[in-house]
């Protein structure tokens, strides 16, 4: 493959970064190498703390923002905004662990060069750790891209009018095409518009909100305890980006300086969300049939909103490719029987650069068969809000509230008693809400009238 695990990756969310490194990869050469000297260290370039800003807060303009006010009903007003900061907060205490570790290994020169999230997994857990970190990571970045296509299929069909199950399959063969792209390098002018298109839609959202309808008094705005685990994990599926953070902070050129740029980034991500999803809780929460799963369902027919319903679609549309790429090259990196037999060039080594077109038939299979697997999935897909909750609550926690933690008491053995203690208690937490979040996502779908 001609993307570099090293410098892109995806969002839980679902934004994507792209590295200035667009030679091939090779499992040995860009995911083993050891660092034995000071001569064999590549020197770090510039630090760039102002992209590393925007590449981050990219990285999390997804679809899960437009989950986010669908998950307030779930949790209230109080609970669900005060909680969203709180969530944030843990989520970014998390992420920095994972930085930590990446440090560590890089001081004690010991793994790659820049160590991903599987690499810090096999260090502290061995082979099965490195091989369920590279699974979990897989499964995350295809079932942001499920909902990604269920958005898509949902606004072309504001024009189509013919279902939006029928269009996921007909922009299917589009979509593909980008996938067949050797090196994603030529989608990377996308990301800024695919931002701004975000935060148009919401903004767009609110607009109409404070338009069309007030603010009920707030003892108005009930909710069911029992349904917290819900919201939950919405709230995990958009603020869990873990996988996104190394290798982002590997591109900002010093990641030792980058938790700095990764504090305010949320702070600034903490923000916007959380507002734009009590605003929309506020506003939509009494209109006919309430708040939908997907938000962007609010906006009406006019012009500047079918504008808006195009730019989502559009950048949804090269967003998809971007993590498709990103969860294939987690596997490829890992296992050498899929670099092997379905990289586009896998008789290269990272020195050399790839043709713009692969020769390898398997390379274009695989794609259409595990593009094809996801457009059925989102075509059974009857909610987004619990979908989103469901993969929330079933992976993302996982790898930002179960996984860190435990590398964290491996890296860090000599850590205080206290910490150990509040290390296990966020496991704990994380392994307590992945089982009902997910339980009750589940009994959404089985039970949708309840």
């Amino acid at each position: 493959m001609a993307y570099n695990s090293r410098n892109s990756s995806q969002g839980g969310g679902g934004g994507m970064i792209i590295g200035n490194n667009n030679s091939v990869i090779n499992r040995h050469s860009s995911e083993s190498t050891p660092l034995i000297n000071n001569e064999t260290y590549e020197v770090e370039k510039k630090f760039a703390p102002i992209p590393s800003f925007w590449n981050t807060v990219k990285a999390f303009a997804g679809a899960g923002s437009f989950a986010l006010p669908g998950a307030m009903t779930h949790a209230g007003l109080w609970i669900g905004s005060i909680g969203l900061v709180l969530i944030s907060i843990l989520s970014n205490y998390t992420m920095n662990i994972l930085l930590k570790c990446s440090i560590q290994m890089t001081q004690d020169r010991v793994g790659p060069e820049k160590p991903s999230y599987a690499d810090i997994a096999q260090r502290a857990f061995g082979r099965a750790g490195e091989l369920f970190v590279c699974f979990m990571n897989f499964l995350v970045t295809m079932s942001i891209c499920v909902s990604y296509l269920i958005l898509i299929g949902q606004n072309i069909d504001y024009f189509a009018k013919i279902g939006y199950i029928p269009m996921i399959w007909i922009v299917l063969p589009f979509i593909l095409l980008l996938t067949f792209l050797t090196d994603m390098k030529y989608l990377g002018f996308t990301s800024i518009f695919g931002a701004l298109s975000l935060i148009l839609a919401m903004f767009t959202i609110v607009i109409y909100g404070i338009k069309d309808n007030h603010v009920h008094a707030l003892s108005e705005y009930t909710f069911d305890f029992k349904d917290i685990p819900l919201w939950f994990g919405n709230a995990a599926f958009f603020f869990c980006n873990h996988i996104v953070v190394i290798p982002v902070s590997h591109a900002s050129g010093d990641n030792k300086r980058y938790p700095n740029v990764l504090n305010f980034a949320m702070i600034f991500i903490t923000v916007i969300n959380v507002a734009f999803a009590v605003l929309c809780y506020l506003y939509y929460n009494f209109i006919s049939g309430g708040i939908p799963s997907a938000i962007v369902d609010v906006l009406p027919d006019g012009i500047f909103a079918n504008i808006v319903k195009v730019c989502v679609v559009l950048e949804l549309s090269c967003s998809f490719p971007l993590i498709f790429a990103a969860g294939l090259n987690v596997v490829d990196s890992s296992i050498q029987f899929f670099h092997n037999h379905f990289n586009a060039f896998p008789e290269l080594d990272g020195s050399e650069k790839a043709p713009f077109f692969s020769r390898n038939w398997k390379f274009y299979l695989i794609r259409i068969a595990f593009c094809s697997m996801l457009a059925g999935i989102a075509s059974a897909v009857t909610n987004f809000g619990n979908y989103t909750s469901l993969i929330g609550s079933l992976m993302l926690a996982v790898a930002g509230f179960v996984v860190p933690p435990l590398l964290s008491l491996r890296f860090f053995p000599q850590q205080a008693i206290p910490w150990k203690v509040f290390h296990i208690t966020i496991t704990i937490f994380g392994v307590m809400a992945t089982i009902l979040g997910t339980y009750l996502s589940i009994k959404a779908f089985v039970e949708p009238s309840n």
